[in-house]
C-alpha cells in the first residue's frame, strides 16, 4: 500500500486525457488532491478540479514501436523538468505505461511514489497470434510479432521502477512475466451503474432490435464475422433490425478490404437492408443517445478477439443487454457465465446460430438474462468498487 496523505500533488500522465483516469482523477480532486494531468491530447476540455497541461509536440501520435516511445518519453521528461522548474512536485504519478509516457518518471521526480498503469504486455505465445491464423483480415508476420515484442523493452523499465503495478483484469495480469505478476494488483476502471441502467421500455413493441457498439468497426472486435453472418438473420427475422454504433476506422490494425474500410465494406454486403431501413449505421454517438441505444436493445452482440475487453461490454452489462459474446477468457472474466450466449465468432455459422438463439428466446428469458448481467457489473464492477480499490492501494 503507498502513503497518500490528505492534499497531496497527484500527477498524471497519459497520451490522451483523461482516457482511463478520468474517474479516478476527478475523485482525487473531489477529495482535495492537487492534480496536475500531463498529456499530448485533449478533447474534451476542462474538467473541475484537474489542471491539464498539453505537452508539446509537432510529431503525429505514434508510439507503436520503442523510438516512438523514446521520442514520447522525451517529450513527458521535458515537460516534467517543466513543472519541477515552475517550483511544482509531485508526491505520487499514476502514468499510462507502454507508451513512453512514464519511463523518465524516476529521473526527474526521484522522491515521488510511482504507479505504472499497465494495458498488456506482448508475450510471445500471446494467445492471439494463434487464435485464428486463416483469418483473411488479420495476420501476424514474424517480424510482427518481434515489432510487438520490442514495445516490451520501454515498458518493462517503467513497471520494475514503479512502486505499484495497476491492471484492469487479471486475463491482462496473466500476460506479464512472473516476476511482475507478483508485483501487479487488478483494479478495473468498472462502470457507472447510475449512467448505464435497465429500462426495457425503451425497446421496441413490433420489432427485434439487435445491437452491435464499436470504437472502431475491425477485426479485433470482430466485425467483418458479425456482418456476415447477419444476412441469414434479416432474412430469418422479418421483425429484425440490426443498428451499429461506431466510428468506421481501425484502431488496433488491420488487412483493410479493397473497399478501403470496413465500414464501406459492410455497406456493400448489407445494402438490401440499407435501403429497407433494417440495418442502421448510426456513427459514433454522445454518451446519452448510445446510454438509450443500449437500453433499447433485446439482443447486443460483443466480439473480441483474445486481447483487452472493451467498457462498451460492461456498460452493455449495466443496461441489462442480452448478451451474445465471444467466448474467450478476456470476456469471460467480466460477464456472468450463465446469462451470457457464449459463441465463436471465427465460425459465421456459430454466430448466426448463437444471434439465432437470442432472438428466438421468449422476451421474459431474455429479461432475465439481461437482469443477471446487470446484477453481475453492479457487484462486481461498479464504479464505486473499483475506486476503493484504488484508495485502498493509495492508502488514502
Amino acid at each position: 500500500m503507498l502513503k497518500c496523505d490528505l492534499g497531496s500533488r497527484v500527477l498524471f500522465l497519459h497520451h490522451n486525457y483523461p482516457a482511463q483516469f478520468r474517474h479516478l482523477a476527478l475523485h482525487l480532486a473531489e477529495l482535495g488532491h492537487e492534480v496536475v494531468f500531463l498529456s499530448e491530447r485533449n478533447l474534451i476540455g476542462e474538467l473541475p478540479g484537474i489542471r491539464q497541461l498539453t505537452v508539446a509536440s509537432s510529431k503525429p501520435l505514434a508510439h507503436a514501436n520503442l523510438y516512438g516511445q523514446l521520442a514520447c518519453s522525451e517529450r513527458f521528461r521535458e515537460a516534467m523538468l517543466q513543472l519541477r522548474t515552475d517550483g511544482w512536485t509531485p508526491d505520487l504519478v499514476i502514468s499510462h505505461s507502454g507508451w513512453g509516457c512514464g519511463l523518465d518518471v524516476s529521473w526527474v521526480f526521484p522522491q515521488a511514489r510511482r504507479v505504472a498503469y499497465l494495458e498488456w504486455w506482448f508475450r510471445n505465445d500471446c494467445a492471439d497470434y494463434s487464435y485464428d491464423p486463416d483469418n483473411p483480415w488479420w495476420s501476424y508476420s514474424t517480424s510482427a510479432r518481434l515489432k510487438l515484442r520490442h514495445r516490451n523493452l520501454s515498458l518493462a523499465l517503467e513497471l520494475s521502477e514503479a512502486d505499484a503495478v495497476v491492471t484492469p483484469t487479471c486475463w491482462q495480469r496473466s500476460q506479464l512475466p512472473e516476476a511482475l505478476q507478483q508485483r501487479c494488483t487488478v483494479i478495473h476502471e468498472g462502470v457507472d451503474t447510475d449512467y448505464f441502467v435497465m429500462n426495457p421500455s425503451w425497446r421496441p413493441r413490433d420489432k427485434l432490435r439487435l445491437t452491435y457498439a464499436t470504437r472502431g468497426m475491425e477485426p479485433m472486435r470482430g466485425f467483418p464475422e458479425f456482418v456476415q453472418a447477419l444476412p441469414e438473420l434479416l432474412e430469418s427475422w422479418p421483425q429484425l433490425e440490426v443498428v451499429i454504433a461506431g466510428d468506421d476506422r481501425v484502431a488496433y490494425g488491420a488487412n483493410l478490404p479493397k473497399e478501403g474500410s470496413f465500414g464501406r465494406w459492410a455497406g456493400a454486403r448489407l445494402q438490401p437492408w440499407l435501403q429497407q431501413k433494417r440495418v442502421r449505421f448510426v456513427g459514433h454517438l454522445p454518451m446519452q443517445f448510445y446510454a438509450r441505444l443500449l437500453k433499447s436493445s433485446h439482443v447486443h452482440c460483443y466480439l473480441s478477439r483474445p486481447f483487452v475487453a472493451s467498457w462498451s461490454l460492461l456498460e452493455a452489462m449495466a443496461s441489462g443487454c442480452c448478451l451474445v459474446a465471444s467466448d474467450v477468457e478476456a470476456v469471460r472474466e467480466l460477464a456472468d457465465a450463465e446469462a451470457t450466449l457464449w459463441t465463436d465468432h471465427r465460425e459465421t455459422r456459430a454466430l448466426a446460430t448463437s444471434l439465432g438463439q437470442a432472438l428466438a428466446m421468449k422476451s421474459a428469458e431474455r429479461l432475465k438474462r439481461g437482469h443477471q448481467q446487470r446484477e453481475r457489473a453492479c457487484t462486481s464492477w461498479s464504479r464505486p468498487q473499483t475506486l476503493g480499490a484504488w484508495l485502498g492501494l493509495l492508502g488514502i
